[in-house]
């Protein structure tokens, strides 16, 4: 791991959390911290909108962009919108966002037109940084790394696992709770956790499990990760525990389930109003308790709360340790009912301490095994994920899944220049014959876009086809396709005006012939 390129993060984020705080109340003002992939780059940008109009922010050569809002305010209708080069939009009203610093989505291409439609003068937008990718987005990716119930009173295997979220080299780790045994002291922390999983301190993301609370109000988790006696940092506000954080495309939330997986109302509310304000395309949590298991224990009803949360906010992923093992869920809802558009969970509790043998099975469990401590690493980009277990060194079991976010469609990129149809005006027809006749699509202004082709008018008994479809002109070139029509023998002889269509994104185009049906 390259402590010096990766450090400084940890750096912003506790500031950014004491400046801002990760408060209980849902309505307080809140940061979230941006984590920027290792492809983009990030700037400075100070842009202040207290009016109405179009202001454009480009960084040259750059494939997205992503914007750093340090204050939004909309009264009444106001609204901002972002439209970007690529085709790409978003769009902010009403009072979900007031008092939030964060980050947009990234948004391809290398301008963003910056709209703002203020009637009020209380309505404000500040920009204060921007993102610029190197890569396609589609390739812009970062990963994570992490597991839980980590360091016992033999930190061995917990040495090994910190070997190999080093050697993956993630932009963010996590632990999943039960970080050390078997109280959660500070003094368990500095003596068994910091030597191991302590070595990249500055880069994880915890959450507590519930022997953190065997220490009363998990004050060792707190004084390690904020600080002594601290109340804001990494772990969240002292006694709540809970904040979320952007990495790249990805929205990921921690939350406490203490000792017995419940959550409190606080909690929740906060949750529903962090997802109302998410604008990332993929959202996963971090809590420690599973909804259901097959190891040790069977799963936790007092998780339901946040699951449905999250299911109706279409999050894509639950990562979990507290079962000393490994298992993986297809996707489901907060009933453990199948679900197409449900949550991937993943318990990871084999982080170090000694595993729990796997018991019985579960319709939705798709992998699991308790012979292996390792670690779930995840590659993360703005449509999906790719996940794999890696396995300290000796071991050899591995897993490997992946999947696409719920609200990751990408727009079709906007179609630049313009193309005209053409053909040579007749064609005759017998009945029972079929014909030909060239239809050319001719570019302008460097449009080279796939044009589908469809013809219309044709009469009674007449039918009609492309033989290449689409068509895609090079720029300020020609292609063509061949339109053939057959008649049936019981076509209506006449004369007919017939229309061929080419579509590409919002142009469309047509030419007319005329068809002589003999």
């Amino acid at each position: 791991m390259h402590a010096n390129s990766r450090f400084g993060f940890r750096q912003v984020w506790g500031a950014a959390i004491v400046a801002c705080a990760l408060l209980a109340s849902p309505a307080a003002a809140q940061r979230t911290l941006q984590l920027v992939e290792d492809s983009a780059s990030t700037r400075a940008l100070a842009l202040d909108i207290g009016s109405s109009g179009t202001r454009q922010v480009c960084e040259p050569g750059a494939t997205w962009l992503r914007l750093g809002i340090a204050t939004l305010t909309l009264q009444g209708s106001d609204s901002v919108m972002l439209r970007s080069t690529g085709g790409d939009q978003a769009t902010f009203s009403g009072t979900t966002w007031n008092g939030r610093s964060f980050h947009t989505r990234a948004l391809r291409g290398a301008c963003v037109d910056v709209e703002t439609r203020f009637a009020n003068s209380g309505s404000r937008l500040e920009l204060e940084e921007l993102n610029a990718g190197s890569l396609p987005l589609a390739q812009s990716t970062a990963v994570i790394a992490g597991a839980g119930d980590i360091c016992d009173y033999t930190p061995v295997d917990c040495r090994r696992t910190s070997d190999v979220v080093i050697a993956l080299d993630p932009l963010a780790a996590f632990v999943a709770g039960d970080n050390v045994y078997n109280h959660g002291s500070l003094a368990q922390y500095e003596e068994r956790f910091d030597p191991n999983w302590g070595r990249f301190k500055p880069l994880i993301l915890p959450v507590p499990g519930n022997h953190e609370y065997w220490t009363s109000g998990a004050a060792g988790y707190f004084d390690y990760f904020n600080g002594v006696g601290e109340r804001f940092g990494p772990a969240g506000e002292r006694g709540n525990g809970w904040w979320s954080v952007d990495v790249g495309d990805w929205h990921v939330i921690g939350l406490n389930t203490r000792t017995n997986g419940t959550s409190a109302t606080a909690q929740l509310a906060w949750l529903s109003a962090d997802l109302a304000a998410n604008t990332k395309p993929c959202t996963a949590a971090i809590f420690h308790h599973p909804l259901v298991s097959v190891g040790e224990y069977t799963g936790y009803s007092g998780v339901k709360p946040i699951w449905d949360r999250l299911y109706a906010a279409k999050a894509d992923l639950v990562i979990n340790g507290h079962d000393h093992n490994y298992q993986r869920y297809a996707p489901m809802d907060g009933t453990a009912s199948a679900r197409t558009d449900g949550l991937v969970q993943l318990v990871v509790g084999t982080g170090g301490t000694n595993l729990y043998t796997t018991l019985g099975s579960h319709p939705l469990l798709r992998a699991s095994q308790a012979t292996a401590m390792g670690v779930l690493a995840l590659t993360l980009s703005p449509l999906g994920y790719a996940g794999r277990f890696v396995p300290v060194a000796g071991a050899s079991w591995t897993d490997s899944f992946s999947g696409s976010c719920h609200k990751a469609a990408l727009a079709p990129p906007p179609v630049s220049g313009d193309f005209a149809l053409s053909n040579s005006a007749t064609m005759a027809l017998d009945p029972g014959r079929s014909g030909g006749k060239i239809i050319t699509v001719t570019s302008s202004d460097g449009f080279s876009a796939p044009v589908t082709m469809s013809v219309s008018g044709l009469p009674s008994g007449v039918t009609g086809s492309f033989e290449t479809n689409p068509v895609t002109p090079p720029a300020n070139g020609s292609a063509t396709s061949r339109l053939v029509l057959r008649a049936s023998t019981g076509a209506v002889a006449g004369t007919y005006t017939v229309t061929v269509t080419g579509t590409a994104g919002t142009r469309v185009r047509t030419s007319t012939l005329r068809l002589f049906v003999h």
